[in-house]
């Protein structure tokens, strides 16, 4: 059974009363003490007579048998309700939680909560359920957008009782230190992710801050440092040799068809698993030749696409009978196109990022020189075609497949080297 008490700790006149929230959890005496908040005579008390002691009143008045002062009295009766709302608060939230998830921190913000009830109750202090909270405030968020923060919080959820014993991570705790423990935590994954993933919280501070909670603000200064990441790309020739593979079992030759088509059309693993024939339609285009077109709505941007269909794709539908590939899940198609690239004999040493995943979910990126099979993923098709592309068309028309906004975002996602752009550039001189 919990039990709250009151102390009077300060040796000023007037301070605010400390707390102390005790408790037994299997066999063993847990004590947790923070600042009540709760001053015995408020500001204009003070004001309108200097003489008022809180000291002397809790230790000389507030339990004394008999009170003669009215004003004392009325004092006493006015306090006793505030200290017994909220011991009632706290544990009554008590209630809700494991004894071991009850810490100083906890404590704090539940104190926060009762002083602050029509804010606080609405806004919460923990950084978890504060994601939910942005993403319910901002519903015109992009569907993209919207997933990072969705993903942000299962991986601080799935870790948090690595942040601390509670679990519990209150928003004015997310300082430099916050930081510095994330990136530990997460040191499994790729640097960027983690230094995306704290943009992404120093975005939700921000948000805090203008609804008026109390943060950090060491946070909103964090600077993220955005490394260059290595990646690979499939040549023409690659993709040719894809193309000729013979004697795959169902899984891979399905497998291999959607790299195929990924590399021809650009997109996403999100987008292009979806197509299917009936977002087919043909065009006559300005020679007079019928051409296939896709149309569809981009996942993450919600951009509405209009991709001419290539030839070898269109081969690719048409042994069976118009339809796209059977869809499978991300993990399965990243797990197949390695192994389809190894039958392709991609064995060439490459300098790049593997990522490897665990049983648990957890992943780990190891970066170094690999055979060029090892480091094929998902995204390799889409490379692919901005980097393939590149000296063949106009690169507005490739940007507006890629989905890319700027000349800048396009150039950094391709693998060209800076010698390879200026040799493209001299060609129109």
């Amino acid at each position: 059974m919990a039990s709250v008490n009151f102390y009077y700790r300060s040796s000023k006149d007037n301070a605010a009363l400390y707390l102390r929230l005790t408790f037994r959890h299997e066999g063993k005496d847990y004590v947790f003490g923070a600042n009540s908040e709760i001053m015995i005579y408020n500001r204009n008390e003070i004001e309108a007579n200097p003489k008022l002691s809180g000291k002397h009143y809790w230790e000389k008045q507030h339990k004394a048998a008999r009170l003669k002062d009215i004003t004392a009295t009325n004092k006493r009766v006015e306090l006793s309700n505030t200290l017994t709302s909220i011991e009632n608060h706290i544990l009554k939230n008590f209630e809700y939680l494991s004894p071991l998830q009850i810490n100083k921190e906890w404590l704090e913000g539940v104190i926060n909560e009762f002083h602050n009830p029509n804010n606080e109750n609405e806004i919460p202090n923990t950084l978890i359920e504060f994601i939910d909270y942005y993403l319910k405030m901002n519903s015109e968020l992009k569907y993209g957008t919207s997933k990072k923060f969705i993903t942000l919080k299962n991986k601080i959820t799935n870790r948090k009782d690595k942040f601390s014993k509670s679990g519990i991570i209150l928003l004015r705790d997310i300082d430099d230190n916050f930081k510095i423990k994330y990136l530990d935590i997460f040191s499994d994954y790729n640097i960027n992710t983690v230094n995306r993933d704290l943009t992404n919280i120093k975005t939700l501070l921000k948000f805090a801050d203008k609804k008026g909670k109390t943060i950090s603000k060491e946070a909103l200064n964090w600077k993220m440092k955005v490394e260059k990441t290595p990646f690979i790309y499939l040549s023409d020739d690659e993709i040719t040799t894809l193309t000729s593979l013979t004697d795959l079992p169902e899984h891979l030759e399905n497998a291999r068809d959607w790299l195929v088509i990924s590399c021809l059309c650009g997109q996403r693993v999100s987008d292009f698993m979806r197509l299917k024939k009936s977002m087919i339609r043909y065009i006559t285009n300005n020679k007079g030749k019928k051409v296939p077109l896709i149309e569809f709505t981009q996942v993450k941007t919600q951009a509405l696409m209009a991709i001419p269909l290539e030839n070898a794709i269109m081969v690719i539908l048409e042994k069976r009978d118009g339809e796209f590939p059977r869809p499978i899940s991300s993990q399965k198609y990243n797990d197949y196109i390695k192994d389809v690239c190894k039958k392709a004999e991609f064995n060439q040493i490459e300098f790049g990022a593997k990522v490897t995943v665990y049983e648990d979910g957890s992943k780990r990126t190891e970066k170094g020189n690999f055979e060029k099979w090892e480091l094929v993923t998902s995204h390799v098709g889409r490379r692919s075609y901005a980097t393939n592309n590149f000296d063949k068309k106009p690169l507005r028309l490739i940007m507006n497949v890629t989905g890319h906004t700027t000349e800048k975002m396009f150039l950094n996602y391709i693998q060209k080297k800076q010698t390879d752009l200026a040799l493209t550039l001299a060609d129109y001189f």
